[in-house]
C-alpha cells in the first residue's frame, strides 16, 4: 500500500520539475503559451460573444454550466439571491477577459508576434459589448451571458479597473487604430463621470445602492489611492480631456500629498493589510499609474513600491493572518477544521511557508477525489496564491524578480499544458495564461537570468 500511494506523488513531483532549459535560461516557451491560450479559448470561450467565461462550455452541458438568462434577470444563482452573480459563471467577465486583453498587449509589444496581435484585436472587439449592453453610460456590468444580452447589474471596483485598464492598454498599444480609440476615450469618460458623479464610488445600474464591491475610492488607503489616481491618469491619457488631468493633480496634492507620501509610499507595504487571492488586480493598476505618472520621483517610487509589494507576496509568511488572508482559501473554518484540512497535502499551520513552497506541494494525486475538501484547497492555496505572487513580480518590471519568477510560470504553463482537460474552472486556468503572456520577454531574460552575466 505504502508503495503504491507514493510513486504517485513521485511522479507528479517529478512532472513538476522544470526542464534543463527552463532552469538554465529561466525562459518561458511561447509557442507553449499560445497553444495553452488556444486551449483556454476553446474551453472557455464562446462563439457568440467572443468572450472567455469562468466556467467551462466544452463539456456536455455546453453553456447550460452557466446561469440561465431567466436566474439573472432574477438576480440569483442556484436558485438563491445572488445579485452580484458570484457563482453563475460570468461575474468576471470584465476582470478575467479584461487582464488578458492587457497581458496580450504587453506580449505583442514584448514579441512582435502577429498571431498575439491578432487575438488581441479579437478580444478588444469582443470586449466592447459591455459598454454597450446596458442602459446606463459607464456602468460596467458583470456579464454578459452568451446570449449577449444579460448580465448582473451589481458590479465591483475589480470590473470597472480591470476594463479601464484593459482598454486604456490597448490604446496605447500600436495596435489601435484611430476608430478603436475614439471608442476608447469615449467609453472611459462615461464610466469616469459616472463614478465622479457618484462621489467615486460604484453604485448599481440604477443607481439605489452601493454595489457588493464598489466601495469609495477617494478613501485615504493605498487600496484607495491605487484606485482613484490610476483610473485616472488612464482616463485622462485617453480622451486628452484637462478635466481628468486636474482632478488627478487634485487628488494628488489633497492633503499635502497624503496619497504619495504615506498611501503610496513603499513603507506602507510592510504595514499595510493582509495580502489576498484578489490581490493581483493591483498590481496591473499600479504598472498603468508608474508608466504614466510624469515625475521621476514618483516613478521611482512607484517601483519600489512594487518591488517591495512582489517581494513580500513571495517571500511572506502564508499562514501569518497578518500577511495572507486565511478566508480566501479556508473559508469560514474554525482552527481544528483547516488543520485538518491541510494536513493531507503534509502542511501545518505552526510552520511558515511561502506561496513558491506551497506551488511545490501541488500534488495532482487528490485530482482522484474531486469532491475532497482538500482537493478544492489546493487550487488556492498551493496555486492561486503564488499566481497572485508571480503577478506582481512580473508587471514590477524589476529584472531580477522577472528572473526569479519566471521558471515557476514555466512549470506551470507545463502543468496546464499537460493536464488542461482535468480544469473545470476557469480562474486558475485564466491566472495561467495571463503570466505565461507577461513572461514573453526573451530579450529581458537573456541579459538578466541569475548567473548569465
Amino acid at each position: 500500500m505504502k508503495r503504491i500511494l507514493t510513486f504517485p506523488f513521485f511522479l507528479a513531483f517529478l512532472l513538476a520539475l522544470p526542464t534543463h532549459a527552463e532552469e538554465t535560461t529561466g525562459l518561458v516557451d511561447p509557442g507553449a503559451v499560445k497553444a495553452l491560450l488556444h486551449d483556454y479559448q476553446a474551453a472557455f470561450g464562446h462563439p457568440a460573444t467572443g468572450l472567455l467565461y469562468h466556467n467551462r462550455l466544452d463539456g456536455p452541458r455546453g453553456e447550460a454550466v452557466l446561469s440561465s438568462p431567466e436566474e439573472i434577470a432574477r438576480g440569483e444563482v442556484g436558485g438563491k439571491s445572488m445579485p452580484w452573480g458570484y457563482g453563475s459563471g460570468i461575474q468576471d467577465i470584465a476582470l478575467e477577459n479584461g487582464q488578458v486583453l492587457f497581458a496580450l498587449c504587453e506580449a505583442h509589444d514584448a514579441t512582435g508576434d502577429e498571431v498575439l496581435a491578432a487575438e488581441a484585436r479579437k478580444l478588444f472587439a469582443a470586449l466592447q459589448i459591455l459598454a454597450r449592453i446596458s442602459p446606463e453610460p459607464g456602468f460596467v456590468p458583470r456579464g454578459p451571458h452568451p446570449d449577449g444580452k444579460s448580465y448582473y447589474r451589481d458590479s465591483s471596483r475589480d470590473q470597472h479597473a480591470a476594463y479601464i485598464e484593459a482598454l486604456w492598454r490597448y490604446g496605447r498599444s500600436s495596435l489601435a487604430t484611430p476608430e478603436d480609440q475614439a471608442f476608447i476615450a469615449e467609453t472611459l469618460h462615461a464610466i469616469a463621470a459616472r463614478m465622479e458623479r457618484h462621489d467615486w464610488r460604484i453604485l448599481n445600474e440604477d443607481g439605489s445602492a452601493q454595489a457588493h464591491v464598489g466601495f469609495g475610492w477617494k478613501q485615504f488607503t493605498t487600496v484607495g489611492a491605487i484606485s482613484l489616481l490610476s483610473s485616472l491618469a488612464q482616463v485622462a491619457d485617453a480622451t486628452g480631456d484637462p478635466h481628468w488631468r486636474e482632478l488627478y493633480d487634485h487628488y494628488s496634492a489633497e492633503r499635502d500629498g497624503e496619497r504619495w507620501t504615506r498611501w503610496l509610499h513603499p513603507d506602507a507595504v510592510e504595514t499595510g493589510p493582509p495580502l489576498t487571492l484578489y490581490a493581483n488586480q493591483f498590481s496591473q493598476a499600479l504598472t498603468a499609474l508608474r508608466r504614466l505618472e510624469s515625475d521621476p520621483g514618483r516613478q521611482r517610487q512607484l517601483a519600489e513600491f512594487q518591488r517591495r509589494w512582489a517581494e513580500r507576496a513571495l517571500d511572506a509568511n502564508v499562514f501569518d493572518p497578518e500577511k495572507w488572508r486565511r478566508l480566501d482559501w479556508a473559508g469560514d473554518r474554525d482552527e481544528a477544521a483547516t488543520r485538518a484540512l491541510i494536513e493531507p497535502l503534509g502542511l501545518e499551520l505552526d510552520r511558515p511557508v511561502s506561496v513558491l513552497e506551497l506551488y511545490d506541494t501541488y500534488d495532482r494525486r487528490w485530482w482522484a477525489e474531486p469532491g475532497n475538501p482538500t482537493h478544492g484547497v489546493m487550487q488556492k492555496l498551493c496555486y492561486g496564491l503564488c499566481t497572485v505572487a508571480l503577478h506582481g513580480a512580473l508587471l514590477s518590471e524589476d529584472p531580477a524578480l522577472r528572473a526569479r519568477v519566471r521558471p515557476t510560470v514555466a512549470r506551470m504553463v507545463k502543468e496546464f499544458s499537460e493536464n488542461q482537460q482535468h480544469y473545470r474552472g476557469g480562474e486558475n486556468f485564466n491566472r495561467t495564461v495571463i503570466l505565461g503572456l507577461l513572461a514573453l520577454d526573451d530579450e529581458k531574460a537573456n541579459t538578466t537570468a541569475p548567473n548569465q552575466q
